[in-house]
């Protein structure tokens, strides 16, 4: 689908949340907003590619995905950091990051060699996409997402990670002598209805939620999933 016609259908999706009264009529225009956000940004680092090829010799380069970062905030900022060894040596253009309402893209291009990329979707409220920036550091790009609701504390990073913990919390309180399993149940029912990204930010939650609870688990437990 042309990236025009998506960014209509955006815009569309926009409108009609607007004018929506019910959360399930809500929560399925942001779904449908968000993955057609999602589809503009993979077909604009695929014009890119294609470009970069055209345009230079003839080497192949491979995106890597990350999925690894640290995170923390302000009153007015969410701040991403991204740990990318030598990245302070790339042009200013070889490192862009693409923001809509909810979401994130980083791109990084022919960092000794490759590209890398890092999808953020579905933040847990809106940012500001013009005031949101980006900064590079010594083997760091630092990403600062301008919150529209300054002040306002955001407990996780994602809807997707609030819900796992609503779940999780609403799982545990039903099964108290066995919090464990409730847990890895809720992780793993989650995790094979989701994407790919979904799947890459569950396990991401799951670390992070272990590290914290210190249940004596480690990632290894979705192996299976």
């Amino acid at each position: 689908m042309p990236v025009e016609q998506l960014k209509a259908e955006v815009a569309e999706c926009i409108a009609l949340l607007e004018l929506a009264k019910t959360a399930r009529v809500k929560g399925a225009l942001t779904q449908a907003k968000a993955e057609a956000e999602r589809e503009i940004i993979n077909l604009e680092i695929k014009a890119r590619l294609a470009a970069e090829r055209k345009a230079g010799p003839e080497t192949k380069r491979y995106l890597h995905e990350l999925t690894d970062y640290g995170w923390d905030q302000s009153a007015k900022f969410i701040k991403l950091f991204i740990t990318l060894p030598g990245v302070q040596n790339c042009a200013e253009e070889a490192v862009t990051v693409h923001y809509t309402e909810n979401s994130m893209q980083l791109y990084v291009s022919d960092l000794n060699g490759k590209d890398f990329g890092l999808t953020v979707n579905n933040l847990l409220y809106a940012i500001d996409v013009e005031k949101s920036y980006r900064k590079l550091k010594t083997d760091m790009v630092a990403i600062y997402l301008k919150k529209v609701e300054e002040d306002k504390s955001w407990d996780v990073l994602t809807s997707i990670q609030k819900r796992l913990k609503q779940k999780q919390d609403s799982e545990l309180s039903k099964d108290s002598e066995n919090p464990e399993g409730a847990l890895v149940n809720i992780m793993k029912k989650m995790y094979n209805s989701g994407d790919s990204k979904t799947k890459q930010m569950i396990a991401k939650a799951w670390t992070e939620s272990q590290d914290k609870a210190r249940f004596g688990m480690d990632s290894s437990s979705l192996g299976d999933l």
